[in-house]
């Protein structure tokens, strides 16, 4: 498997929302944007296809504000276009942002034995991925499209600094479950939440003082919570069934975002392998999740039944 780099990708105005979370994307729209490369590269002369992407975050701009340190931000909304009558059009909130990344893509058929072949192939998914839109946002630039060499990927992952790359952590989510099972979404927004307690004690003289002190999150690390995928709700229906839906050809499930934890990574030394920060999808009905490489492995070689606890 080779890995080829879509470096410093700048997104205008990108979806900043993701189900109960805000302020990057979710990884699924990542693996979307890839799938969608993927289809038409397959088509294509070249007959690339693509498969998982690592992402990498360099810079972030989220359209909020908000008046006061002290009190939530509100995305700064628009009102256009205008209206097919012309008028104004009302408010819908979403939340929208700027962001440059870079995305290392998982690629069979590069003719590496040529390095010609392997410049046009390159160029010509760096075009292709500047006609797409990533997480609903218009792509502006790309500054290069190059081979990754995975056999000294700490060293081609410091070409990518400034940045952090995003990696699984749902094994910190799965440790607070598995010690409280019934307090799961209390466990998950402990990533998220910012919280203080207090603490109060007795001076000499027997008076109550009363002292609020910052709680440390769970686990160490720049921990936050994701969206990770979905989980269907009801039985699947047939193709054509549902009324109103983009694609007729396909059948259709109602589903409910699935969520879990990640985390930043900002040293490339801590990454023993690409696969820990490579993402993929994984499907398990009723489950369509993505992972990192390295969980999906380790959950498809496990002799025990899979059971996904995020």
């Amino acid at each position: 498997m080779d890995y080829l780099v879509l470096k410093h990708i700048a997104i205008a105005n990108a979806n900043a929302i993701a189900g109960m979370t805000w302020g990057f994307p979710a990884v699924s729209h990542f693996l979307g944007f890839t799938h969608a490369l993927s289809r038409k590269a397959q088509q294509s002369e070249h007959a690339l296809q693509l498969h998982g992407c690592a992402i990498i975050c360099h810079q972030h701009q989220v359209h909020c504000h908000r008046d006061t340190p002290y009190e939530p931000y509100g995305f700064a909304l628009t009102r256009n276009p205008l209206t097919k009558e012309g008028k104004t059009a009302p408010i819908v909130e979403e939340g929208r942002m700027h962001l440059t990344v870079s995305l290392i893509i998982e690629c069979e058929g590069l003719n590496t034995a040529s390095e010609e072949t392997c410049q046009t192939q390159l160029a010509y998914i760096q075009q292709l991925a500047q006609q797409h839109k990533l997480a609903g946002g218009v792509i502006t630039d790309i500054a290069a499209c190059y081979l990754f060499d995975d056999a000294n990927h700490k060293r081609a992952l410091r070409q990518l600094l400034p940045g952090f790359i995003l990696a699984n952590a749902s094994h910190h989510l799965a440790t607070l479950n598995a010690s409280s099972p019934n307090n799961a979404l209390q466990h998950w927004l402990d990533f998220s939440a910012i919280k203080h307690a207090c603490e109060i004690t007795q001076d000499a003289d027997g008076n109550d003082t009363v002292e609020w002190n910052r709680v440390e999150k769970p686990f160490p690390g720049y921990l936050v919570p994701v969206q990770i995928g979905y989980k269907k709700i009801a039985p699947t229906l047939p193709a054509g069934e549902v009324a109103n839906v983009r694609d007729t050809q396909s059948p259709v499930s109602f589903v409910e975002s699935v969520y879990s934890v990640a985390e930043w990574i900002g040293s490339p030394s801590r990454i023993a392998h690409l696969n820990e920060v490579v993402w993929r999808y994984q499907y398990h009905d009723p489950f369509y999740v993505c992972h990192t490489a390295s969980t999906t492995q380790r959950s498809m070689t496990s002799d025990e039944a899979v059971e996904f606890d995020f």
